[in-house]
């Protein structure tokens, strides 16, 4: 198989699970007292992490699997519930829908870390003066920027927005990452 043809099966399977049909046509050699010839078709399914794993294997592809630890917290419930919304959005083809989704899970975030304000202090620093805190502070709140323009339609700029299935990937896997870093928080 080319690179091509593998890029192309992941274009049209979408993150989902790989679904390939198999044409068989069977002869037989020995036995022509019954039915010598057999036609059928197979539907084969490859699970999507096994597909992945795979990939990673021949060194085709990257996969990235990011567990957000469900706490007692509930807005961090609730980010978490929002990622696994946003991810079938993304199998459904709601791409702008999926990002309006990872930024609404960037709320606990930006709550937890207090980014709104870091941020703020950071942006009067030159870059290269930031601390990791503000850096991340800087992130978040550019992420959360960025995504907002999914569900606001402001004249002019956001409503012209348009996102792919890969904008929103990388939205949720960003969000999904952000969220997974408050584990270590009470």
């Amino acid at each position: 198989m080319t690179d091509q043809q593998l890029r192309g099966l992941e274009m049209t399977r979408a993150g989902n699970d790989l679904a390939l049909r198999a044409e068989l046509s069977l002869t037989a050699l020995a036995e022509t007292k019954h039915w010598p010839v057999a036609d059928d078709q197979e539907i084969i399914r490859v699970p999507h992490a096994t597909w992945s794993n795979a990939l990673t294997q021949l060194d085709a592809g990257a996969f990235v699997n990011v567990l957000i630890p469900v706490t007692n917290v509930e807005a961090r419930a609730t980010g978490a519930r929002r990622i696994r919304e946003a991810k079938t959005a993304i199998r459904d083809g709601r791409y702008e829908h999926a990002v309006a989704l990872a930024r609404a899970a960037l709320d606990p975030v930006r709550e937890a870390r207090n980014t709104h304000k870091v941020n703020m202090e950071a942006l009067k620093k030159k870059p290269a003066e930031r601390d990791q805190e503000e850096r991340w502070a800087v992130f978040i709140q550019s992420a959360f920027n960025l995504f907002s323009g999914a569900p606001h339609d402001d004249a002019g700029t956001t409503e012209n927005f348009t996102w792919t299935r890969a904008d929103a990937v990388a939205a949720v896997t960003a969000a999904a990452g952000l969220l997974a870093r408050l584990e270590d928080l009470p």
